[in-house]
This record gives structure tokens, sequence and C-alpha cells, in this order.
């Protein structure tokens, strides 16, 4: 089985564009978990002889995003307009295999926080995505 390495990989910020254009954010330590999940919707009645489910519609798990900050950065500026807009962007996370499989989806940022803030530390961005809509896969 193949594995492949976190070093390399990106996160893309779209520019609304069509074709849409994807600048690379820069300095992110680290990408958190990207998937989806389904609740249950319990259709269980008075025939049944136990407990029966459907799938929910799907659900876009948040994506935590690290990165070292930077005030001057238009990506990490454009972050803080993002969560200050009601509306969503398109993101693209690029792996690092050949050729680059990318995840492609839209997202609200929904939180934006500058941390570490301490003696001999570095000033860090955290920020948090929700996708609106799938995850596509490419």
């Amino acid at each position: 089985m193949t594995t492949y390495t976190t070093q390399g990989m990106t996160v893309g910020r779209g520019d609304a564009g069509s074709p849409e254009t994807y600048t690379t954010i820069p300095q992110i330590t680290n990408i958190g978990s990207v998937g989806q999940s389904r609740s249950l919707i319990d259709v269980t009645n008075l025939s049944s002889t136990a407990r029966e489910y459907k799938k929910a519609i799907k659900d876009g798990a948040e994506i935590q995003l690290e990165m070292q900050y930077d005030p001057n950065d238009a990506s990490h500026t454009g972050l803080k307009a993002d969560n200050d807009s009601e509306s969503a962007r398109n993101f693209r996370i690029t792996f690092t295999d050949s050729p680059a499989t990318k995840f492609d989806f839209a997202a609200l940022v929904t939180n934006w926080a500058v941390t570490n803030l301490g003696i001999d530390q570095v000033a860090m961005l955290n920020v948090t995505l929700k996708p609106t809509g799938d995850i596509t896969i490419s």
C-alpha cells in the first residue's frame, strides 16, 4: 500500500472567478480532519421488531487550519474578511501525489483567531472552515 506524506500539501483560497483561481494560503502548519458525517433518522414504527434508521443528509466536518500568522499577507487578511462575510468561498486542498489529488469545497469561515502571543512563541492564526455542500475529490 502506498503512503503519502503531508509535507508539501497546500490549501488554496478561491477568487470567485470564472474559471476559479486558487491562491495558496502560506505558512500552514496543520490541516485538521477533512470529512463528512451523516446523522441517523429514526424510522421505527409500531410494526418494527427493532429500531430502524435511515441516513440523514451529509454534513461536512469543520476543518481546522493552523498557520504562522502574517498580518501583511493578503490570504491571511482575506480569511478575516471571509469570517466577516456572510458568503461562502471556494477552497481546494491539494495532496502531494502525482497527479495531485484535490479536495474542492465551498466553506464558510466560522472562526478566525490569532493565538500564541506570549514570550518565545510564534504568532499563530487558527481558522475554522465549515463546508457547505459536498466535498468533491478529483
